[in-house]
């Protein structure tokens, strides 16, 4: 079903979160970090909250208002999956600088990493806990097999899926060792 996979989606973020509160941890404490884990942290959740997750998360609230009428949380969110796009790659724009040894003052990026932690971890913490479980509720059977029908098939994901990407086996690595 639909909501599970989202549900296991946010899991995959919260784990990717993990490792950015590790790094931002190091930072702090003075420690050195691989800023191109942090890069592909960036980059997957770039691409797939974009490109896949939120997407798919849209149909559901769509179909949701046009059914069960426009709740204000719901109708929110798609705006709000704006905004943290625009955080997202405010965050990319500074970590591809420092990959390329532009000079980052190292308390900007610890704030502007703090501040894409903090946004994700609000916004997967609203959808886990107030709209999943008011969806999952007042969803009949039948409306998730609408939405997933819109939705269409299912595509893997190039970091937690069968088979991984060439462009994350550093991350999934990073991630199997911790």
């Amino acid at each position: 079903m639909l909501g599970e996979m989202i549900s296991r989606e946010h899991s995959y973020m919260v784990r990717l979160l993990v490792v950015l509160d590790e790094k931002l941890k190091n930072l702090q404490q003075d420690k050195e970090i691989n800023y191109h884990i942090v890069h592909d942290v960036i980059t997957y959740l770039q691409s797939h909250s974009e490109h896949t997750h939120h997407p798919k998360e849209d149909i559901i609230y769509h179909y949701y208002m046009q059914h069960y009428g426009n709740v204000s949380t719901i109708a929110n969110l798609a705006k709000e999956h704006k905004i943290l796009a625009k955080v997202t790659q405010d965050f990319a724009e500074l970590i591809d600088m420092v990959l390329q040894d532009a000079i980052v003052p190292k308390d900007v990026f610890i704030r502007q990493l703090d501040h894409f932690i903090h946004e994700q971890k609000r916004h997967l913490d609203f959808e886990e806990r107030e709209i999943l479980p008011k969806l999952k509720r007042e969803f009949s059977l039948q409306d998730w097999k609408e939405v997933e029908a819109l939705w269409g098939e299912e595509v893997n994901d190039p970091l937690f899926g069968q088979d991984i990407e060439k462009e994350y086996y550093r991350l999934s690595e990073y991630i199997n060792k911790s």
